[in-house]
């Protein structure tokens, strides 16, 4: 990727891309500072310094709406919970989790219906998190595993769900279930089996990177 904008360089890292920190990426934004990433495992090809590895600026040369970048992350849990919003995220905070793609619907019940995707790599203790679910919530909570999230990434990617729909018709063609789908402004998000997300990941590589 030759260039890519401040924000989408942070949903790249928010989506499991590992090159760049996605805090960093921020700072470089508030300050204006492009960074350039570049493999240090050999020696840069050609003269000119510009032409290697990815430029991270405020506008990159690229028609609004084109996937930019795919990224994916394994090891996560899908947290829900019929609960109120405030007293799960109340429960989270005091076990020090961080969470992400919080979906929140009220049914017109008594509680509402929550959903929470936690990444492993912010989850420091486990076993605690599932004790606090259970002694709150009881079967009104549950921890999937065996899901990872799959994601595209492109400024104005969402402008229409035509994206949504070539992605979802990519997975769907060769035989991978999506479980959850999330959108933002630069990302879409599919939650798939773990055991398929390689597979997943080459196919959208395919379908909206390869020439």
């Amino acid at each position: 990727m030759s260039a890519l904008t401040y924000e989408e360089t942070q949903e790249l890292a928010e989506a499991g891309a590992k090159v760049l920190n996605a805090q960093a990426v921020e700072f470089a934004k508030e300050k204006g500072i492009a960074i350039y990433a570049r493999a240090t495992a050999s020696a840069l090809p050609g003269v000119d310094p510009t032409s290697d590895g990815t430029v991270v600026r405020r506008h990159a040369p690229r028609m609004p709406g084109t996937v930019a970048g795919v990224a994916s992350e394994r090891d996560i849990l899908v947290l829900q919970a019929m609960a109120t919003p405030e007293r799960l995220v109340e429960l989270l905070d005091e076990c020090g989790v961080g969470g992400k793609q919080l979906h929140v619907t009220t049914l017109g019940t008594a509680a509402d219906a929550a959903t929470l995707v936690i990444s492993r790599d912010n989850l420091h203790n486990e076993d605690r998190l599932r004790k606090e679910l259970t002694a709150v919530f009881g079967d009104r909570a549950r921890v999937a595993d065996g899901l990872g999230a799959l994601s595209v990434v492109g400024a104005g990617i969402n402008a229409t769900y035509a994206n949504v729909r070539r992605g979802s018709k990519c997975l769907h063609e060769h035989g991978i279930v999506s479980q959850g789908l999330s959108t933002s402004s630069f990302r879409t998000t599919w939650l798939v089996e773990r055991s398929r997300l390689d597979d997943a990941v080459r196919l959208m590589h395919a379908e909206f990177i390869e020439p």
